[in-house]
């Protein structure tokens, strides 16, 4: 999977750049504050629609402008394409060769795993944060599963806003409402957790190879639901045990206002040396684990698809010491395309990119030139 053109325009301090990509190894050179990470954030909202730092798009907006606008030429194995998004007035556009197209088949095309400090407390502190991560892990490799999360998502916002009417709305007409929605959600949770379950597992037998080259630490994920599940249990038993479990909830969620029960509480949960990251974990131990996790979901996904994301590291530099940085570098750069952003020089003469073509691209107040520095 390659991105080999990008125009990028009025996003952030960039306001008008086209730059041609190496299809391996691309530097991003600047100070702090010149844009470097900007350009990191444009091609993660080019695949995932979304930015990695706000969920507001109107943030993304250069201030002299109304509206941003990202283009990207793309080869995947499937396909070389254009995609292109337009973000106007809370009005978004997603194109493909320049056809307007639905997020179901928009996704995927160019799939991304990025690493910065950003994700890392993210990842360490929001547990909403931790179930998208693994959730968009799964789009690209099973795209039934974006249908799901977003049909799920809808329901459970309908059923938290009769929920709000507190333990006066415990009526017969809103608790045969309530039983409907439940049935639904019931059906969608099971599923999401059942492919939560699998995806998981290979994660963890990723994290076990990865850890006689990347780390010392003996590191594992959990995935726990919102209440004791039987792990073996098969789709429709999964399905009976939520629907029994919202059952027996039904008049504690009218007091508490709000659902209780379902795969939007569910935990992932990353440990090193058996205890929990999140809590025990190093600054050093929190970033290993969470590159190591990314490293991981980046096998899965070529072990369906074929091919690997694309990586962004945000100061790489500053997240990870020479020696690890150098063995990350060496399996990359031979598997995949990879942005990384610096603001040393030294950083870049250091870092050994074996064959591979190599790009550098230096960042002023928003300008972006491609620069012969090495």
């Amino acid at each position: 999977m390659i991105l080999s053109q990008l125009l990028v325009r009025f996003f952030r301090n960039i306001q008008d750049t086209e730059l041609f990509f190496s299809p391996r190894a691309n530097i991003i050179l600047g100070d702090n504050g010149q844009g470097k990470t900007n350009l990191l954030e444009a091609i993660h909202v080019l695949s995932l629609t979304k930015s990695f730092r706000t969920h507001q798009s109107s943030d993304l907006i250069n201030w002299k402008a109304s509206t941003y606008y990202i283009k990207g030429e793309i080869q995947n194995k499937q396909e070389k394409c254009f995609l292109s998004i337009q973000y106007s007035h809370l009005i978004r556009r997603i194109l493909v060769n320049d056809s307007k197209v639905n997020l179901l088949r928009y996704l995927g095309l160019l799939s991304v795993s990025a690493f910065s400090t950003i994700h890392v407390e993210q990842f360490k502190s929001d547990a909403e944060i931790r179930r998208r991560t693994v959730d968009r892990g799964l789009y690209p490799i099973h795209p039934s599963h974006l249908r799901r999360v977003l049909d799920y998502g809808r329901l459970i916002k309908q059923k938290n806003s009769l929920l709000r009417e507190g333990s006066s709305g415990y009526n017969k007409r809103n608790r045969d409402l309530l039983h409907s929605w439940n049935l639904q959600i019931a059906d969608l949770g099971a599923r999401i957790i059942k492919s939560r379950q699998r995806y998981i597992d290979k994660i963890k037998d990723k994290l076990n190879i990865q850890q006689n080259w990347f780390t010392p630490e003996t590191l594992t994920v959990q995935y726990l639901p919102s209440f004791e599940l039987n792990t073996d249990s098969t789709l429709a038993e999964t399905y009976d045990q939520i629907l029994e479990k919202l059952s027996q909830e039904s008049q504690n969620e009218f007091c508490a206002r709000r659902s209780l029960v379902g795969p939007h509480l569910d935990q992932i949960l990353m440990l090193v040396n058996g205890k929990l990251m999140q809590r025990f974990g190093s600054a050093g131990q929190q970033r290993c684990s969470l590159l190591a996790y990314q490293l991981a979901q980046m096998e899965v996904h070529f072990d369906v698809r074929g091919e690997y994301p694309i990586f962004l590291m945000d100061d790489a530099d500053a997240e990870l010491d020479e020696g690890r940085m150098n063995s990350i570098l060496n399996v990359l750069e031979s598997k995949t395309q990879v942005f990384i952003t610096t603001n040393k020089p030294s950083f870049i003469r250091k870092q050994r990119f074996g064959d591979s073509l190599v790009k550098t691209f230096k960042v002023e107040e928003g300008q972006i030139k491609e620069t012969s520095f090495r």
